[in-house]
């Protein structure tokens, strides 16, 4: 079996506001300490069985039901997870949301066929690509010269499939057009993937890489795998967040500015699942993809893996050319709007080969991000700027998977490994969800612990989450209170003479889902002279960083 805990380097902080109902409650055991709100739990409560969970996924709550369904569920049970809070059985009310993350995770791979029809079961992968193929990539909705995208275009139940990229632009800035080839509609998003971004949460190219200052690199530095290779990155959406964008010209800066600038004042606020209509509500997925080198010791047969595009330069190391190469997934993270949790659900998954190898597997495997023959190596340091990077990143997870998570996986994964299916090498890392969605952000100047634990507002369990193949760099572990907090402009982290500053305590941290996207705005005006847009304030963006982070300006050329 292996060991979970190898690169891992703190045990995961749990919400101040949810471990305090529960030492009212039944983990009398549960012990809080420390101006942070750090916690350590003693035995795990026993589960009690729920009753009237009519969702397949939850047949066997709190367990992993045996018996998969492709349905994405609208939100979870709220009936059930109402029930268990009145009981106090906080443990299972996380169980819940770990079940529908799992549930989420399958019907998005699914296989399903060009119409959007399933397949009979998880393991006839010839009957289609997974569900989430279908989505729209999200250079396509958010064009680089900010026009109408092509989905926008097409009737509403056109908008549900993608089954044609829009090849009318490059997928970002500085990139060439796609060759010939792959503009013919026979190749498909079904069937490959075109893939620019190198930055899990920012946009940068190959033709950025060497223009990257120190600033830049701090958020958005790529990420290098053991055997010298960038990893790549792609966000798709689903039909409801796309139909959304497209009736409010929320795709480009001006569609945002007239947005945000009506009277009265809108508020945005994305489609929201509810749990009594499946595939209800907005939907994210941030997927990372390695290129898997079989020379070098990858084995295809443990990665969900696709043929793939991606920039490279030529031989003369001057041009940018398009490169066919073979892809293993090595993450997906999700993010699903519901009525439940206005803050978004997150959850993330990995392919358990991440960090933690087995030499004496057959055949041996090997860790993607993690070399165990150099136990001294500074962990998560970012490749040096101006160059295309090839030197490997130790990769150290600051959270360690939780325990209870762990046996989960290992419920969810037995069953997969009787379907004999890929996604038995996926695991969950964990799952974040509001557990007081009326509450509002934190002040950042409201005191510890509470100016970091609800940073984005809801009171999220567990405070931080993160992938460690797109959040690698936000694994600090002890940093400044002020580096979690909402700064508002003028206000230094840490603070310079003579200024106002944020709180320089000492505290643990890594990052949260929750907290990093309550951060993403929406545009408010346009500077032509600097051509940058100026943007609103925490929640203005309703948690999706597209919206700043992807979207152009439509200069009318």
């Amino acid at each position: 079996m292996k060991n979970n805990h190898v690169a891992s380097i703190h045990h995961q902080p749990l919400n101040r506001s949810l471990c305090l109902r529960k030492l009212s409650g039944m983990w009398l055991a549960l012990t809080c300490v420390g101006s942070a709100g750090f916690a350590v739990a003693a035995d795990a409560p026993v589960a009690s069985p729920a009753t009237a969970a009519t969702a397949p996924y939850l047949a066997s709550f709190p367990n992993f039901a045996p018996k998969l369904a492709p349905a994405l569920p609208g939100d979870v049970d709220v009936a059930l997870q109402k029930k268990l809070e009145a009981e106090k059985h906080f443990a299972d009310v996380q169980r819940l949301f770990d079940l529908n993350a799992w549930q989420m995770f399958l019907a998005l791979n699914w296989p399903t066929n060009d119409a959007g029809q399933p397949a009979p079961n998880l393991a006839d992968t010839n009957f289609g690509a997974p569900h989430w193929t279908l989505f729209r990539e999200s250079s396509d909705i958010f064009r680089v010269d900010g026009k109408t995208p092509a989905a926008c275009r097409l009737p509403a139940e056109k908008q549900a499939l993608s089954l044609a990229r829009d090849t009318t632009v490059a997928p970002m800035h500085g990139l060439p057009p796609l060759p010939p080839l792959l503009q013919n509609a026979s190749i498909s998003p079904r069937a490959s993937r075109v893939l620019a971004n190198v930055s899990a949460v920012g946009e940068i190219d190959l033709a950025d890489l060497a223009k990257l200052t120190e600033v830049d690199q701090a958020f958005s530095g790529p990420l290098v795998d053991q055997n010298g290779n960038l990893v790549h990155y792609e966000i798709l959406l689903d039909s409801n967040e796309v139909g959304f964008l497209c009736s409010n010209n929320l795709y480009n800066l001006n569609g945002q500015i007239t947005y945000s600038n009506k009277v009265p004042a809108q508020t945005l606020t994305f489609p929201e699942g509810v749990d009594s209509k499946n595939w209800s509500g907005a939907l994210e997925v941030k997927l990372a993809w390695k290129i898997l080198d079989t020379s070098k010791g990858d084995n295809p047969n443990r990665f969900f893996n696709m043929k793939a595009q991606i920039p490279a330069l030529d031989t003369t190391g001057k041009t940018i050319i398009w490169k066919d190469v073979t892809v293993g997934l090595v993450g997906m993270h999700i993010a699903h709007k519901t009525k439940s949790s206005p803050q978004w659900i997150w959850a993330t998954f990995e392919q358990v080969d991440n960090l933690v190898g087995d030499s004496m597997a057959h055949p041996p495997t090997k860790a993607s991000f993690y070399d165990p023959n150099c136990e001294i190596c500074v962990p998560n340091v970012q490749p040096s700027s101006k160059e295309i990077p090839t030197k490997p990143v130790q990769a150290v997870r600051a959270v360690q998977i939780p325990g209870e998570k762990i046996q989960l996986n290992h419920e969810a994964q037995a069953t997969l490994a009787k379907l004999n299916s890929v996604w038995r090498y996926y695991e969950l890392v964990d799952t974040q969800w509001p557990t007081e969605p009326s509450a509002k952000p934190a002040p950042w100047n409201s005191g510890l612990p509470y100016a970091v634990n609800n940073k984005p507002g809801g009171n999220p369990t567990p405070v931080f989450l993160t992938n460690i193949t797109m959040e690698t760099y936000f694994q600090k572990g002890v940093q400044a209170a002020c580096h979690q907090e909402e700064l508002p402009s003028g206000v230094d982290c840490p603070a310079k003479p003579g200024t106002t500053g944020g709180d320089a305590t000492p505290i643990f941290a890594s990052e949260s889902c929750m907290g990093c996207h309550s951060s993403a705005g929406i545009a408010k005006s346009w500077n032509a002279t600097t051509k940058k847009a100026t943007f609103g304030d925490q929640l203005s963006g309703d948690f999706s960083w597209l919206l700043q982070t992807k979207a152009k300006y439509d200069s009318g050329k």
